[in-house]
């Protein structure tokens, strides 16, 4: 374990939702959390800092984030050595302003499901192509199975970071997803499941851009493949803070 001056500050995009009391929140699923602690790393959480309440406010009815707030998100991001864009069921603006930051800043970034789909946007618009994250019921084997460990299986890209990650070509998931990305630009497709959909994308020129299709953080405590996943990520966050620590 490392000591908790090395330790790596990761931050967790909150996700709005409601209570079983309809009080509106945002949070972070505890499977991030604990798997964040489990490996090293300090957890903290993202807000985003629009003054509206976006549970109830559809993404499309948002206004744009100011200079200010952009501003303001990126003082909080550079707070942090690695990011995690955790699963959901929508994204807003600032998911999409904190994803293009890291990648373009360089700053891990693990994303997770939804996290994956927002990373599939930006891929696109960055292309002006709007073929991403669509709903499609034409797939030969489901991709939404809740409660079990392993949903199906995905083939691993060689000469991949996450190939690197995993050391095998075939791996079972705990995939739960009814949208997918049916194109990348930028990213690099690192795993397909047996339909031809993709699982896992990555940016080949950074540190640790990586999304996958399905959910490590539920599996880390069984499964070796989703553990290394987060190992090389906390440790490349753990570089990231070192960098920081020369430079000041």
């Amino acid at each position: 374990m490392l000591e908790t001056y090395n330790k790596p500050i990761i931050g967790i995009v909150g996700r709005p939702d409601i209570t079983g009391n309809d009080e509106e929140v945002i949070g972070v699923y505890e499977h991030y959390r604990k798997a964040v602690i489990k490996k090293g790393g300090i957890p903290i959480l993202l807000l985003p800092n629009q003054n509206l309440i976006y549970e109830t406010t559809k993404p499309r009815e948002m206004p744009k984030l100011t200079i200010d707030e952009k501003e303001d998100l990126i003082k909080v991001i550079n707070m942090c050595d690695g990011l995690i864009m955790q699963g959901g069921s929508k994204w807003y603006e600032y998911d999409e302003f904190i994803c293009n930051y890291a990648i373009d800043m360089d700053i891990p970034l693990l994303a997770t499901c939804l996290g994956m789909q927002i990373m599939g946007k930006v891929d696109n618009d960055r292309n002006n192509i709007d073929d991403y994250a669509t709903f499609e019921n034409d797939t030969t084997i489901d991709h939404f199975q809740k409660g079990i460990k392993y949903v199906h299986q995905i083939k691993i890209e060689e000469n991949t970071l996450l190939s690197l990650i995993i050391d095998e070509l075939h791996i079972d998931v705990n995939s739960k997803h009814n949208r997918h990305i049916k194109k990348c630009n930028s990213f690099k497709v690192a795993a397909v499941a047996s339909d031809g959909i993709i699982e896992a994308i990555e940016y080949p020129w950074k540190k640790f851009i990586l999304g996958v299709q399905w959910h490590p953080e539920k599996m880390i405590d069984y499964d070796e493949k989703a553990d290394k996943i987060f190992s090389k990520f906390i440790k490349e966050a753990s570089r990231q803070l070192n960098l920081e620590n020369i430079r000041n």
